[in-house]
């Protein structure tokens, strides 16, 4: 549990940072970054100020020194001890804690109202002295010749002065300095701050801030919206590449109304055409069919192998082709309503089998059938996709006269849709001509009416299908339809 909470602690500041706005993150890093690094550097500036405190301290005794001694060796030369006395007497008792000691060669005390008064000095501990809160330097008081007379000629230190001046005097001072110095700090820093919070103000969370509102504004279709740039920097480029992705976005999109405005006025004119087209087909089929009856019964009437009989057959003939085609065209002008229900794919499948199976055997053709048993469920009207497979089988039966293979398999897609193949190994489909194989009328069969494969494209996007052919030619021909599952279909609301 103790490892679990700073991870869960290190997640949640992560999540909060990165709902931070971009302009704050910028000043919080800035800002952060510039009072952490003056922060430490004020820190070593404090210590680097009490250290030169202390040399200069030092520095001033040891220049003292010279003097003190001086004053000591002239009044030991001269055998008069009062203005060693009076030195220290008057630099001990001036009310401040800065101290002057006489110490003997092992650097006990020595009490100074004792010289020059016929008797032996005494001798003092030596003071006891914190270093840590005074600045203490012992000067040795070097035997010179003149002293040989008095002290001999074997000492060679004759004692030391020991200057102590506490250290809290002199850091006062500079305290005092630091504290005026910390408030100038504290105030540049509210400066600085304000200073940077009105930069990042105006050089990032404005220009961002407009920069959102225009993408806001073109969400919701106002693709007129632009980012007035910035003076500089990359949020000028970001603004110039967001104003041009709006003007392509408003040139495609007047493109796709013209388009869409051209295609419905297209359409439109088609359903007028095929509305006027079905009605002419009508009409002369009426007068076919009673032609036909009449010349039905003509043929009827004729003697049996007379050129007149011949003729009618002939006649009647091409009237039935003529009523096939008008039939033909009218189911693809007029496609009845489908009717929609869930279905499964083996359902249209298993039937076109069943009627095509005599004609495979007659024409010596393989069948080879790949169908997985667990396609998804589909919806539709199964009596239509029928019609198109059937057409599709016979179109592939048509291209192998002489024998062959036909291949029929089905079976289910990542994306859950079905998809179906009807090949054949037969001449295959020239590329001139496989461009134009789902124009309606277009047929290279010579009983063919050219309206097979355009019926059953029109059947199959009525089912939000897809099918495509391809062809190699000498090697055969697959066709290939796209069927979505009814899961698809209901969660796309159809």
């Amino acid at each position: 549990m103790r490892r679990v909470l700073p991870h869960r602690w290190c997640r949640r500041l992560s999540v909060a940072w990165r709902n931070v706005p971009l302009a704050r993150q910028a000043f919080f890093a800035f800002y952060s970054s510039m009072v952490l690094v003056t922060g430490a550097t004020f820190v070593l500036y404090i210590q680097d100020t009490r250290r030169s405190v202390v040399e200069m301290e030092r520095s001033t005794m040891l220049s003292l020194f010279p003097v003190i001694e001086r004053v000591i060796m002239d009044s030991m030369l001269q055998g008069n001890h009062e203005p060693i006395r009076r030195l220290f007497s008057v630099h001990n008792s001036r009310g401040r804690d800065e101290r002057m000691f006489l110490l003997d060669p092992g650097k006990n005390a020595v009490n100074t109202e004792d010289l020059g008064r016929n008797m032996r000095p005494r001798r003092l501990a030596a003071p006891p002295v914190d270093e840590d809160k005074n600045i203490v330097m012992d000067f040795p008081v070097i035997n010179r010749q003149g002293c040989v007379r008095c002290h001999g000629p074997h000492s060679g230190t004759l004692g030391y002065i020991r200057l102590v001046s506490p250290k809290r005097d002199r850091q006062a001072v500079a305290e005092a300095n630091l504290k005026g110095r910390l408030i100038i700090l504290f105030s540049s820093f509210i400066a600085v701050g304000l200073l940077t919070l009105l930069i990042v103000r105006r050089v990032i969370d404005e220009p961002l801030g407009r920069i959102v509102e225009a993408m806001n504004l073109v969400a919701h279709g106002a693709l007129h919206a632009r980012v007035e740039a910035p003076p500089s920097g990359e949020l000028r480029s970001i603004a110039r590449g967001f104003n041009a992705m709006v003007r392509r976005l408003e040139r495609d999109r007047r493109e796709i109304v013209d388009l869409h405005r051209r295609q419905v006025a297209h359409m439109e004119r088609l359903a007028a055409l095929g509305e006027l087209s079905a009605h002419l087909a009508h009409e002369v089929r009426n007068p076919i069919t009673g032609i036909s009856s009449a010349m039905q019964i003509m043929q009827a009437e004729a003697p049996e192998g007379s050129p007149r009989r011949e003729i009618l057959g002939k006649i009647l003939g091409q009237l039935n082709r003529m009523e096939q085609t008008m039939g033909n065209f009218l189911r693809f002008a007029r496609m009845p309503e489908a009717v929609v229900r869930p279905y499964h794919l083996h359902e249209p499948l298993g039937r076109v089998m069943d009627l095509i199976e005599s004609r495979l055997r007659t024409q010596k053709i393989k069948l080879e059938r790949n169908v997985a048993a667990d396609l998804p469920g589909l919806r539709g009207d199964p009596g239509q996709l029928e019609q198109v497979f059937l057409n599709l089988c016979l179109n592939a039966l048509h291209a192998m006269p002489a024998g062959g293979t036909l291949t029929v398999a089905a079976r289910a897609e990542a994306s859950g849709a079905v998809l179906v193949e009807v090949g054949d190994t037969g001449q295959g489909i020239s590329s001139a001509n496989l461009e134009h194989v789902f124009r309606p009328f277009f047929t290279t069969k010579e009983n063919g009416s050219g309206l097979g494969l355009p019926l059953s494209r029109q059947i199959v996007m009525a089912h939000d299908g897809e099918i495509w052919i391809e062809s190699v030619p000498g090697r055969g021909t697959s066709i290939f339809v796209r069927l979505p599952a009814a899961e698809s279909l209901e969660s796309a609301g159809v």
